[in-house]
């Protein structure tokens, strides 16, 4: 039998998990299959050892389960998606750490880098905030830091550690803000006119998630009133259309 090898190269695609936010204002065709033992066998691939599934600055890239993850028998990370993360005062937020063939006996932890804190081992959490929490769906590969009524003493870098010999280690970056929004558009229309008004939030991720007031009584997406919410670069935008504007129209309005 001649054979003939194959090498699929396939890459995880990790879809961020939304924020709960609330704001008021080869295939490859082939006679001969080829099995990865048969591959390693014949010299055509190298199995992967330890010293290839080793973290090198927090980065995954050119691991075995990049490239052979059949093969890999070591856990490492897969991608995690973003690891620079914006939110704001008072949100919950979540950094996702994924690892594979995590096994039996090797723990994921969490770190808070300015004070070497340990925060969870597996699902315990060493922290007495209980604002922490460790997220892991049974038999799934995610192991999600979350931190509710985020304060702006959370920033910082934070670590998802697996304690193999030696240890593999990825860095979070955790930045905190404080959300403010300021409102655009004219004091004064005239009735019958179209009222525009325009709420700048310094925030992302929120089109959904932003409401207009007025006079303390959420608008309505119907009738004369047209809310349309997008992101740009300087966060999120929301657009209020009142078309027909009538002397009911007056008060103060709030995103």
């Amino acid at each position: 039998m001649r054979l003939l090898p194959a090498l699929v190269h396939m890459r995880d695609v990790w879809g961020s998990i939304p924020r709960v936010c609330f704001l008021v204002l080869c295939v490859c065709a082939n006679t001969h299959r080829v099995t990865p033992q048969l591959a390693a066998a014949h010299g055509l691939i190298t199995p992967p050892t330890v010293a290839h599934v080793i973290s090198r600055n927090g980065r995954s890239a050119g691991m075995p389960g990049d490239l052979y993850p059949e093969l890999a028998t070591v856990p490492y990370f897969l991608s995690p998606g973003h690891r620079n993360i914006t939110t704001s005062v008072g949100q919950t937020t979540y950094l996702h750490c994924r690892v594979a063939l995590l096994g039996d006996m090797a723990q994921v932890s969490w770190i808070r880098k300015r004070d070497l804190h340990v925060l969870s081992s597996g699902l315990v959490v060493f922290a007495s905030d209980q604002r922490f929490q460790v997220i892991h769906p049974e038999k799934s590969e995610n192991w999600t830091l979350q931190i509710k009524y985020a304060q702006m003493r959370d920033a910082g870098i934070y670590e998802c550690q697996v304690n193999t010999v030696p240890k593999l280690s990825m860095s979070y970056v955790l930045n905190v803000v404080e959300a403010r929004s300021v409102i655009v558009g004219p004091e004064y229309v005239k009735a019958g006119s179209t009222i525009n008004l325009t709420c700048i939030i310094n925030q992302f991720n929120m089109p959904g998630l932003v409401y207009w007031y007025h006079n303390r009584k959420i608008l309505d997406y119907e009738g004369p009133v047209k809310i349309i919410t997008r992101e740009d670069q300087d966060g999120t935008v929301s657009h209020l259309t009142i078309d027909e504007a009538s002397p009911d129209d007056s008060g103060n309005y709030t995103c």
